[in-house]
């Protein structure tokens, strides 16, 4: 299972792409965070504005620093916590219960940005702040710089994806061994 689908606050901080390399930022603007909350099922009831997208970023870094110093050993900074804390307080979207022809079903309204915010906050202190702590890993591919959860049953996963970040470091790994004389 691709971690980033199921952590919404790994994929927010994944929205960077070679951290370590040639940064990449994938939230430059209200169309790109609108596209990134529909993909991972937080449709926005109103469009992001640039405040909005400067919200997500500074969440992201937030929670990038938090969690290297977590996968780390490290005390987190006290202004990360509390920016995590100040975005996970943010109300959560209402659900409810709707009945129709196949029955009952829960429905939930389309965030607002704020509470998609939120929603991405406390899936971050959940993660942080929980069993799956422990499994909290960052990828060891020379330039990528994202976090992933290990479910492996050894816990010695090196990468955030085998196919792309394993594989690149595979080739590089053979190039190296093949120059040699």
């Amino acid at each position: 299972m691709n971690e980033t689908a199921e952590h919404p606050s790994l994929a927010l901080v994944a929205t960077v792409r070679s951290r370590l390399g040639r940064p990449r930022d994938e939230l430059g603007d209200p169309l790109s965070l609108t596209a990134w909350l529909v993909r991972h099922d937080l449709p926005p009831a109103a469009e992001p504005d640039p405040a909005d997208v400067r919200q997500f970023r500074a969440l992201r870094e937030a929670a990038y620093r938090l969690l290297a110093d977590v996968t780390e050993g490290r005390t987190p900074a006290e202004d990360d916590v509390e920016l995590v804390n100040r975005c996970a307080a943010h109300a959560p979207p209402v659900v409810s219960l709707e009945v129709g022809p196949a029955g009952v079903r829960r429905a939930h309204a389309h965030p607002t940005p704020a509470q998609a915010l939120g929603l991405v906050a406390r899936d971050l202190v959940d993660l942080v702040g929980g069993p799956r702590r422990g499994r909290l890993h960052q990828c060891e591919a020379e330039v990528c710089g994202t976090f992933f959860v290990d479910t492996s049953r050894a816990g010695r996963r090196r990468w955030c994806s085998s196919a792309t970040c394993g594989n690149r470091a595979r080739v590089a790994a053979h190039r190296d061994r093949a120059a040699r004389p």
